[in-house]
């Protein structure tokens, strides 16, 4: 299990779990999931920043899991250092306010 394209999980939900903002952060999103069997899709998007050291409008690496798997890849990312995820009421008001 691994990286696959949005169009492989036809017929699955996939929900927002985190976004890299830098490459450090991307490979190991990437190789965290990756070692514990996880599949993932990702996809460059921008977003906003408000943090104080890099506000503003910058592209970053959206990595989306299955719905129902949501929650245990948050903990899991939060248990590999990764803090910064993305709640799952939070991936879906994104999702809405994106039209999707």
């Amino acid at each position: 299990m691994a990286r696959r394209t949005v169009e492989e999980f036809s017929g699955t939900a996939l929900s927002l779990v985190y976004i890299a903002g830098n490459m450090v952060d991307a490979e190991k999103v990437e190789r965290t999931l990756t070692e514990h069997g996880v599949d993932y899709a990702l996809s460059l998007e921008p977003f906003a920043s408000t943090s104080m050291m890099r506000p503003g409008d910058h592209t970053g690496l959206f990595v989306h899991v299955p719905t129902t798997q949501h929650r245990a890849c948050r903990d899991m990312l939060e248990r590999s250092g990764l803090t910064d995820t993305v709640g799952l009421d939070e991936a879906l008001l994104m999702e809405n306010t994106d039209g999707a």
